[in-house]
């Protein structure tokens, strides 16, 4: 009876191992010394061309022991065994590979030369590089970031790279400038803020109609947005209430400041809010009910349209505005409804922290309005009353009370100052900087001479002379002095 003889144990090939554990490299590369195979031809192929694969042939020593080995445990059984050995085959390992993401210009033997005498190299990607052109991520966040919206939109489908280059970006974002096109929906402007989750400016000029459908849409994809401004072309109506933004601006508790334009529809409203520093409207017309509960605004703008038909009460608006809102540091109003009674109103408040004021286009405001002016807020750095009916005696209280404070003196379409007020003026204000002194001093019968040609040739020279005004400033810091329009000057 024969026993069972062990089969003897066979060394596991290295082409073996590789196929069971796979493959590191790509096939695209030479599996002998690692060029890429594309119109390669390997030097360390042997001379013959049968296809087969250099082999090492075990030694003799090594299989005299293996047989001996074999039969020493096989004794036992049976003497007529015969052992057979099959020598190993293993493929000869180059000398040295060379590394398929190496590119230099050198010959494939000096290269596996100078990698003999090289250490070991571990090729690391540099996470800085995309695959793009290998283009470096500092470089192209640099080129990128300087794209329009809708240019960044279209970077983003160039490649892979790009595209999380882009989206990184608009992650990034904190101040955004939009232009809506009229035929753009409002998805268009949602799927743009949604891209931009840490968003805190934005700015959208808007070429179609606005309703509160703009608001909700901003609210929900701007959660902590800081800025806001919404700016309309003339053909395109802006629809929302009074109602809507008051809203609006309760919910943004981070809304600091509000810049809008053609709030021709507000009606009324109550603004209240503990962050709003920043309020900018213009458009206005006819609003019923004005609150501001606005402790900390520190600057306002109301533009109030010119129609004939304005029924809001300006004096109600400024006794709300100075009322609540005791830090304020800017006021600016623009409405021919402008009046001595919203004079004293505003003065009527404990605005001591006001340092500009422009109260514009008010023929009602006299030289009494600039006396309430000047003994309420003492510290006032620009004054702009351009459009009002004070004259030379005005500029002089003007003068008396702010020597050391202003810089800034607007009194453009002011028809009772004339060029001594305007002499007066830059000799007493040595802090002035600039002045404006638009359509002050005209000829009133400067349209008739342009029409009466012959009229004017016949007329003297000398009543030439007493119609125009000489003005002689010599400053020291003036830097802009607007005369506009002036066309009674010498």
């Amino acid at each position: 009876m024969q026993g069972h003889l062990p089969h003897p144990a066979t060394p596991i090939s290295d082409a073996a191992f590789l196929i069971k554990r796979g493959k590191k490299r790509g096939s695209y590369n030479c599996g002998r010394c690692g060029v890429p195979k594309k119109g390669h031809k390997c030097p360390l192929t042997p001379e013959n061309d049968d296809g087969s694969t250099p082999v090492s042939t075990p030694s003799s020593a090594a299989v005299t022991s293996s047989i001996a080995a074999t039969l020493s445990s096989a004794s036992a059984a049976s003497a007529s065994v015969k052992m057979v050995t099959t020598p190993v085959v293993r493929p000869t390992p180059p000398p040295s590979r060379r590394r398929a993401l190496s590119f230099d210009d050198v010959g494939v033997a000096d290269s596996i030369d100078e990698l003999d005498d090289e250490e070991p190299f571990e090729f690391e990607e540099d996470p800085d590089l995309y695959r793009s052109g290998k283009l470096p991520a500092s470089c192209l966040w640099e080129v990128l970031k300087r794209l329009p919206p809708v240019g960044l939109l279209s970077a983003a489908k160039v490649c892979r790279g790009w595209r999380e280059t882009t989206r990184k970006l608009w992650r990034a974002s904190e101040e955004l400038r939009l232009r809506v096109p009229a035929k753009a929906q409002i998805g268009f402007v949602g799927s743009v803020l949604q891209k931009c989750p840490g968003l805190l400016t934005l700015s959208l000029r808007i070429e179609s109609d606005v309703d509160a459908t703009m608001l909700a849409c901003i609210a929900f994809s701007c959660p902590n947005l800081q800025s806001l401004e919404i700016f309309t072309s003339d053909s395109c109506i802006n629809r929302i209430t009074g109602d809507e933004l008051s809203r609006f601006i309760a919910e943004k508790r981070c809304l600091t400041s509000l810049k809008m334009e053609g709030c021709c529809n507000l009606g009324g409203f109550i603004f209240s809010s503990t962050s709003l520093s920043t309020l900018w409207l213009s458009d206005l017309h006819s609003l019923s009910k004005t609150v501001f509960n606005c402790p900390n605004l520190k600057e306002v703008s109301l533009d109030f349209s010119r129609q004939e038909n304005d029924s809001t009460d300006l004096t109600t608006v400024v006794e709300s505005l100075g009322r609540s809102c005791p830090k304020l540091q800017n006021i600016h109003i623009a409405s021919v409804l402008l009046s001595h009674d919203a004079v004293l109103a505003l003065s009527a408040a404990n605005l001591r922290a006001l340092r500009m004021l422009s109260l514009v286009l008010g023929l009602e405001i006299t030289d009494a309005s600039v006396a309430a002016i000047a003994s309420s807020f003492p510290k006032l750095e620009l004054l702009d009353l351009s459009g009002s009916s004070i004259s030379d005696s005005g500029i002089g209280m003007i003068c008396n009370v702010f020597p050391e404070t202003l810089s800034k003196l607007l009194l453009a379409l002011c028809p009772n100052i004339t060029s001594s007020g305007i002499q007066f003026a830059a000799a007493q204000l040595p802090r002035l900087e600039l002045m404006d002194c638009g359509m002050t001093i005209c000829d009133a019968d400067s349209e008739k001479f342009e029409d009466n040609d012959s009229e004017l040739q016949r007329t003297p020279n000398s009543k030439m002379h007493l119609i125009y005004q000489k003005l002689i400033i010599k400053h020291s810091r003036l830097k802009k002095l607007s005369l506009w329009g002036c066309s009674g000057l010498d």
